[in-house]
């Protein structure tokens, strides 16, 4: 049924009449991608960024991405994190009246259990967090797809792990979190959604999987919780492949090295980079401390002229 629903998505996407137009669902719109430190960090999106440039580059492509760490949908933290966890809906508005987006991507989970074993409560406000989103964001006119959580990987904090304990923090992990918590809070964004769901635990949990079969101290995931580069790569794979299946990526290997040296990639990723921080602290957020610039001109011209390169590359290419 969900990829029923994300097909007829990709079809009709806002009710698109030119046939280019319904194929490329993250093009001549713009898009706010909303997400924790992982989104954050940004490398998923520069990828994605990247394939599409190449692939496409006649088209327009407007990205914001604002992740922001230790951010949740659920509004609950640990109490013995050094501050109260960031909760999207308390920036959510700002973003959304500042970008007037046409269709927003969120990914949360990965902190929304808080690193602690299965609870009503806390599963309950992850819905509840979530739904407000998808609510808030349709009720200003735009649409919304969501990525499931990422993958936990336990073993990389093995040394700190604990089963039964009231204290489960980031620093001390539930045992089991990935597949008790965050496999259930991806399994329920999959099963109640009407929007499009991009399952991106499942199919890092396989691509962990098997290679861990030839090498069993391998990661994708080196400090259990954030993807190192290759787990963005492979993030960004699932999403394309999801949204445009033209794209072919054939030889992961192979293509992720070709990346470090490719000059479009270095620059799509500098202007991502440029434009998350300059739009994350225009629209605010409170981290420890309240972060609000009132002027994104500066953002906006550094990003005009790293265009400008980004069109000379593609026409030399």
């Amino acid at each position: 049924m969900k990829r029923l629903l994300l097909l007829l998505f990709i079809t009709v996407f806002i009710g698109c009449t030119k046939s280019e137009t319904r194929e490329l669902p993250l093009h001549n719109k713009k898009v706010l991608i909303l997400g924790n430190s992982i989104t954050q960090n940004g490398r998923y999106v520069d990828f994605i960024e990247y394939y599409l440039r190449k692939n496409y580059p006649e088209e327009s492509l407007n990205i914001i991405s604002v992740g922001l760490s230790s951010e949740t949908a659920s509004g609950d933290s640990e109490s013995d994190h050094p501050f109260p966890r960031p909760w999207i809906h308390n920036r959510l508005d700002n973003a959304l009246s500042f970008t007037k987006p046409d269709l927003v991507i969120a990914c949360y989970g990965m902190n929304d259990g808080i690193y602690s074993n299965l609870n009503d409560t806390r599963f309950n406000n992850y819905k509840k967090g979530i739904n407000k989103l998808k609510d808030k964001v349709e009720g200003q006119g735009a649409n919304i797809i969501f990525l499931t959580p990422t993958i936990f990987d336990a073993e990389q904090k093995k040394e700190f792990l604990l089963t039964d304990s009231d204290s489960y923090s980031y620093k001390t992990p539930y045992a089991h979190y990935n597949k008790e918590v965050l496999k259930t809070y991806a399994n329920w964004l999959l099963e109640s959604q009407d929007v499009p769901v991009v399952d991106l635990h499942s199919y890092l949990t396989d691509i962990q999987t098997n290679y861990k079969k030839a090498d069993s101290t391998f990661t994708l995931i080196p400090d259990a919780v954030h993807p190192n580069n290759m787990g963005h790569f492979y993030m960004a794979k699932k999403i394309l492949n999801d949204l445009y299946p033209a794209i072919k990526i054939a030889n992961v290997s192979i293509e992720f090295e070709q990346l470090k040296d490719d000059p479009l990639f270095s620059m799509v990723s500098k202007r991502r980079y440029v434009r998350s921080e300059g739009w994350r602290e225009y629209i605010g957020y409170e981290r420890g401390e309240t972060i609000k610039t009132n002027d994104i001109t500066p953002t906006i011209n550094q990003v005009k002229a790293l265009d400008k390169q980004i069109s000379l590359i593609l026409e030399n290419n």
